[in-house]
């Protein structure tokens, strides 16, 4: 019988174009704090970067702790609706309501640790009803920072999940391939392989931010995959993305996205023996070897 609850935690590569170091990271967050932008998705969400901790200390501990709100973002223009006619809300009823402008109900909170040196992003993404999608956090966080960079005279920033460790596989896996696509952000200096440095000094000498790669293929047996192809896909697949197009085993249509296979990380709280931020903590640190 397992004592506590399971919670997941997704990681996210957050790069800055140079000039960047540890300490603009830092202050990338800072500042993204002290916008208090909130971000709304759909009708009713807003998300906002809500709390940030250990400031002070963040590079010395390579920790820099936080909160990503969520909460009900309540638009009183909009049409209501009236539970006891069962009809839309009128006039009458709607000039009744009054809302106060700095409260906001139904507040969710997902705890976050940032490593400045690696430039990586944990945060929890599911604990008990409570659940963050990779890609809603991606947009987010990449929507604050694209804010921040354009007020602040910044270098961009690129946010991307960090892909389940055999989705290039899965995605390369597909019977018979026709196209193959890969986006490639610009990559981290501290990242920086051969591919990585070849990719990041093209980029840098024709001040491109963003390439996408699409290769297709009228042969019977499709694309195959070299060595070479499959490096290209992994640093694509942490600096952007990678899809595939084409026909599985049965001759049906097929399709793979890195985007679809994000990594997730599991763990069992004990809150009578560690907090949440200990195990957010153990799982992010590079000592475990999990950040690429």
């Amino acid at each position: 019988m397992e004592i506590g609850r399971r919670i997941e935690i997704r990681q996210i590569n957050i790069a800055m174009h140079a000039p960047h170091s540890p300490k603009g990271y830092v202050t990338l967050f800072q500042d993204a704090f002290h916008l208090r932008r909130i971000v709304t998705r759909g009708k009713a969400d807003g998300y906002l970067l809500g709390s940030l901790y250990n400031v002070k200390n963040a590079l010395d501990s390579n920790e820099l702790h936080g909160e990503i709100y969520r909460f009900t973002h309540i638009d009183p223009d909009t049409p209501w609706f009236n539970t006891q006619t069962g009809k839309p809300a009128d006039e009458l009823d709607t000039e009744k309501i009054v809302l106060p402008e700095n409260l906001q109900p139904n507040l969710e909170r997902f705890p976050f640790v940032f490593r400045p040196k690696e430039h990586r992003f944990w945060y929890v993404s599911k604990d008990r009803k409570s659940s963050l999608g990779p890609s809603v956090s991606e947009s987010f966080l990449q929507k604050i920072f694209d804010e921040v960079s354009l007020r602040k005279g910044l270098p961009p920033v690129e946010v991307t999940v960090t892909p389940d460790r055999a989705a290039v596989e899965e995605v390369l896996n597909i019977h018979r391939i026709t196209r193959i696509i890969f986006e490639f952000k610009r990559p981290n200096i501290d990242d920086a392989g051969e591919i990585e440095t070849r990719i990041m000094e093209r980029m840098e000498r024709q001040r491109i931010n963003r390439i996408n790669e699409v290769m297709t293929s009228t042969d019977p047996d499709g694309i195959e995959p070299d060595e070479q192809l499959k490096a290209e896909a992994e640093v694509a697949a942490h600096n952007g993305h990678v899809e595939s197009y084409g026909y599985d085993a049965a001759g049906l249509p097929a399709a793979e996205s890195t985007k679809n296979k994000p990594a997730k990380y599991t763990s069992l709280l004990n809150e009578s023996i560690e907090s949440i931020w200990n195990v957010l903590n153990r799982i992010s640190s590079p000592v475990k070897g999990r950040t690429r």
